[in-house]
This record gives C-alpha cells, structure tokens and sequence, in this order.
C-alpha cells in the first residue's frame, strides 16, 4: 500500500535525485549526478518537502545532513530503488543474454576465494560476460576507479574517498589471529589488554586498517608494538605461521588457514568491525553489465564462516 503511493506521488527520478544529494551531502554533486543544475535539484527537494510537510534536510550544515525524517525517507527511498534496479535486471536476464566485459578492482583483503567463487558462479550464469578481478593496494584501487580503467572497485572504509560513491556490502568481523598451541588458544575471547605484550604483526602503518586498529588498541589503553608489517593480508597470514606471533585480521581472510590448522583464531572483545564496499566514480554510470554484477555480489554475499580444523567455529568457543 505504501510503496503505491509513494510511487504513484513520486517518480523515480524524483527519488534518485533525493538519495543522491542525501548520501553525498551536498546538492551540487546530487545534481551532477542526475545531470540537473544544482538549483533544479534544491527547487525539487523542496517541493517534495512541502508536499510532505516535513524538513528532510538540513541545508545549515556543511556538508548537509538528514533530519530524523529525512533519514527515515531516505532508508525507505533507498529501499525502493534498490528493488526496482534488481527488477530491471530480472528483466533484463529474461529478455536477452548478458554481454560484455567486467573490470574491478579489490584489495587484497576483500576474501579472494569468496570473490573468485561468486565470479565463477555468475559467469556460468552469464557464459558471454568476462570478469577480471585486479587485486591492488588501497590506493591503487581509488586511482583505477578514479581514473575509470576499471568500472567499480572494493573497498574497505571507503567513506575515507570524496570522489567515490559507495555502495554497501558487508561489515567484516575482525579476530585475533595466532599459530595453533599459542597461550591465547585457552582464551574464549582476547582483550585488548591480552594483547599488550604480545609480539603483534600487522598492516603497514599508513593503511587504514592499520590506523583503525591501533586507534581501536589505544582507546582501550593499549599501546600496540608493531614487531612487524606488511602491505598485504597473505605476507601477515604467514609470518603468523611462521614466527608465533599474532595479528589482528578480518575473519573471512583467514578461514582456508584456520581450516586446514595453520591457524587459529579467537573473539576480540569490544568486537571490532571493518566496512566493506563497492565504489565507483560519483560522476560516472555503471554500464548494464557491471551493474549487473554488482547487484549480484551484494544479493549472493552471505557470511563466510570460518571453522577450525578440530570442528569448533574460529574466533571462540
């Protein structure tokens, strides 16, 4: 009942332009993005306001934000586009074979063998569409979406880049990770006060999840001793391994280790999470294609879960 009157009152493009301006901030970048003047987008939303009766931006900040109202239409206004972009893709499926070519760009850390699984599975799907995955450092990925040599990239915290729209995937679970027989085995979770004297390996120290996680130590009055860093998850995974140390890593990453005994992992405790997204340049279009396999990685991304090779599930008891 309610998405019929909203949609019969609104049209989509009316929506769009909405959620554009309220996930950027700003009018200007919504109104680029629907190829409208900035004043065309302001008159618009307005309107829309005075047809609800509520102020659903508050246009005295800088970048603009939601009002609760605002944010409540918002979620909903998402919803429906959501919806509708996957309908037009079952249509699309229906109607015709899906061609082309995909290009993305990832970090290494966004689950290799989960990303190559759902790439197979949608090829054997789309048999006409190729897709290569170009895995890169953080930096390297924004310039190649940036720079439109690849039509979407993934990213964690990603509301870091300005110039990226981000779509959301998943929010990851970060462990703490250690060589099977550690002394931190016989914990059903780790502190952050555990961890204290431990001989910790991590990020390099200008990545962003290396940044998270020591901000995440300090604030629970740990001052992290970095031993050793990396610029990639498989350089740490090993050194894990190899030396005893520990580190602190996304779940999914280390899930084929974990069950093949390599390593085991335990519960950080405050739980410590890293967002992951999708992104592509704010002022271009996804081809079909592309949005195509998009809608596919956010509808086919269900938990990886990660069991140790004694059968009990990783990050605890």
């Amino acid at each position: 009942m309610f998405m019929h009157i909203f949609v019969t009152t609104m049209s989509l493009s009316m929506i769009r332009i909405f959620c554009d301006v309220a996930q950027a901030g700003s009018f200007s970048i919504g109104a680029k993005l629907n190829g409208i003047t900035q004043s065309a987008a302001s008159q618009r939303i307005r309107g829309l306001e005075e047809q609800l009766g509520v102020e659903l931006i508050n246009r005295s900040t800088r970048p603009c934000a939601l009002t609760a109202s605002g944010q409540l239409y918002y979620e909903g206004c998402r919803g429906i586009l959501d919806r509708y972009a996957r309908l037009e893709r079952e249509i699309v499926r229906a109607s015709r074979p899906l061609r082309g070519r995909v290009d993305v760009a990832s970090i290494y850390s966004a689950d290799v063998p989960h990303l190559n699984d759902l790439r197979e599975r949608f090829r054997a799907e789309h048999p006409e569409v190729g897709i290569q995955i170009h895995y890169l450092q953080p930096k390297a990925v924004h310039d190649a979406v940036r720079d439109g040599r690849c039509d979407f990239g993934i990213l964690s915290y990603a509301d870091r880049w300005s110039d990226l729209a981000a779509i959301p995937l998943r929010e990851e679970t970060l462990v703490v990770v250690f060589r099977e027989g550690h002394r931190l085995s016989a914990l059903s979770c780790v502190t952050p006060a555990d961890l204290a004297e431990e001989r910790l390996i991590g990020f390099d120290a200008d990545l962003r999840i290396s940044q998270e996680i020591r901000s995440y130590l300090r604030r629970h009055g740990v001052r992290p001793l970095v031993e050793t860093s990396f610029d990639n998850v498989d350089s740490i995974k090993a050194a894990v391994a190899e030396t005893g140390g520990v580190s602190v890593l996304p779940q999914r990453t280390v899930r084929v280790e974990v069950a093949r005994g390599l390593l085991a992992t335990a519960d950080l405790e405050p739980a410590l999470v890293r967002p992951i997204h999708l992104v592509h340049g704010r002022d271009r279009v996804l081809p079909p294609v592309a949005e195509t396999f998009v809608g596919y990685l956010r509808d086919h991304d269900v938990p990886a879960p990660v069991v140790a090779a004694n059968g009990r599930p990783a990050g605890g008891t």
